[in-house]
């Protein structure tokens, strides 16, 4: 059984920021505020934050040294309609791997009640091309 998903295209532009472990939170938390939609994950080697372009910048702070933080602005982010079940398989693996077939470079966010798949701007409505192309609905918004 195939399963049509629908997406939804968010009309922001987003960037995402590489940040070293040790930054404090209080350097990058401030990007958050009023966000709709924000991503924050910290491993052992990196934070990764995924902010909307109106709060792209992070203030000159002794405490990130310019060679540590990398930036790389103008993603475009879909959404998955959810809630989507845990019992569900192959999601990511259906979109990613449909534009990997396009050569379509992608970041994922999963979070408990969805995904969310960020291509660059400039392969967004190739992407959207592709996601209808397998039989999945797009909207715009």
């Amino acid at each position: 059984m195939t399963l049509l998903l629908n997406l939804e295209l968010d009309s922001l532009p987003y960037t995402i920021h590489r940040l070293p472990p040790s930054t404090p939170a209080s350097v990058y938390l401030p990007l958050v505020d009023n966000q709709t939609w924000y991503s924050i994950t910290k491993t052992a080697e990196e934070i990764s934050l995924v902010v909307s372009h109106a709060f792209s910048d992070i203030p000159a702070n002794h405490l990130v040294p310019n060679d540590e933080h990398k930036i790389s602005p103008s993603w475009r982010c879909f959404k998955v309609a959810g809630p989507l079940d845990f019992s569900l398989v192959g999601i990511m693996a259906n979109l990613s791997g449909a534009l990997a077939e396009h050569k379509i470079s992608v970041f994922v966010v999963s979070t408990y009640d969805t995904d969310y798949i960020l291509v660059k701007e400039d392969k967004a409505l190739d992407a959207k091309k592709v996601f209808e192309g397998i039989g999945h609905s797009v909207k715009v918004l």
